[in-house]
């Protein structure tokens, strides 16, 4: 999200190849532990929050649908349980601070 040019490239290749280690490990699966959600949902759940935001500011894509069905059938799952749902920061409050330190780091590492 930070990054730019080879740089940004070589980091969503990293995330992809971690992607697609847990896209073998959730198929098949409403979530980690089966129907209920266990402590590596927990442990992953940022994934499916944070992530598209990060996507969004920093205008990449990292998780396909078409190529990591289970990831977005599970993110879908996660996002909507009412504990998960319930307890969230508002979206459009994440996208402008990530924006803003997107903008503040990029100045940063410019000047």
């Amino acid at each position: 999200m930070y990054s730019s040019g080879d740089e940004q490239q070589n980091a969503v290749k990293v995330a992809r190849e971690a992607i697609e280690k847990i896209e073998e490990e959730i198929k098949g699966k409403k979530y980690f532990g089966g129907e209920n959600i266990g402590y590596l949902d927990i442990a992953l759940g940022w994934i499916s929050y944070w992530l598209p935001i990060w996507e969004e500011v920093g205008s990449i894509q990292i998780i396909d649908p078409l190529k990591f069905p289970a990831i977005t059938a599970w993110i879908t799952n996660f996002l909507s349980h009412p504990v998960i749902k319930d307890n969230l920061p508002p979206r459009d409050k994440m996208l402008v601070y990530f924006h803003s330190r997107r903008t503040a780091l990029s100045s940063t590492f410019q000047g």
